[in-house]
């Protein structure tokens, strides 16, 4: 038997340079920062106040009202489903974008979500199964999005593209929710 060495590769070990060396320990006293200053406290009763408005918007009908002001009648439980996933979406989106640091966005999304899993576990199992996100993530535009875009998702998530209502609804839920979880965040004095 005629062994051949033409064909192994040998591989040197990367290098890690001092920055990448040093990364975790930045991320372990970022964290310590974050505690010692009651960023990360506030982060998690962010989450969980937002996680919360979702199931009190169903309650209060809120979402109704704003379905009756775009036309929409009959408001059945596929697209006040996807309001809401939308609302969560939003709430994300928010996080994301209006908080004053990576690691609080996380920590205010992680909450939200441990909220939703332990308070609402119908609604986390329609997230999880839904591909909104994903629709909505791929009409985003940098940093900002236009709500006419995410109002065409949401009719088109609601299995109705041209429905002019549904667009509206989508658009007014958007816009709402963008309005009311920015001045939440902005409502919470984040230490600097």
């Amino acid at each position: 038997m005629h062994n051949e060495d033409f064909d192994i590769k040998i591989f040197s070990p990367i290098k890690i340079t001092k920055s990448q060396e040093s990364e975790p320990v930045v991320i372990v006293d970022e964290m310590k920062r974050q505690v010692i200053s009651g960023n990360l406290q506030k982060a998690r009763m962010l989450g969980k106040l937002i996680a919360d408005s979702f199931h009190e918007a169903a309650e209060k009908e809120e979402l109704w009202n704003m379905a009756h002001d775009c036309n929409i009648t009959d408001l059945d439980r596929r697209i006040k489903d996807q309001a809401i996933i939308l609302s969560v979406f939003t709430a994300e989106y928010v996080f994301n974008h209006y908080m004053p640091d990576p690691l609080l966005s996380t920590t205010a999304i992680s909450t939200l979500y441990d909220t939703l899993t332990e308070d609402s576990p119908e609604l986390y199992s329609n997230l999880l199964a839904s591909t909104a996100f994903s629709f909505y993530y791929m009409n985003l535009d940098g940093k900002e999005t236009a709500p006419e875009v995410i109002g065409k998702t949401f009719a088109v998530l609601c299995d109705d593209d041209d429905n002019e209502d549904l667009l509206c609804y989508g658009k007014t839920v958007f816009v709402t929710s963008l309005e009311n979880y920015k001045k939440a965040v902005e409502s919470v004095d984040f230490s600097q």
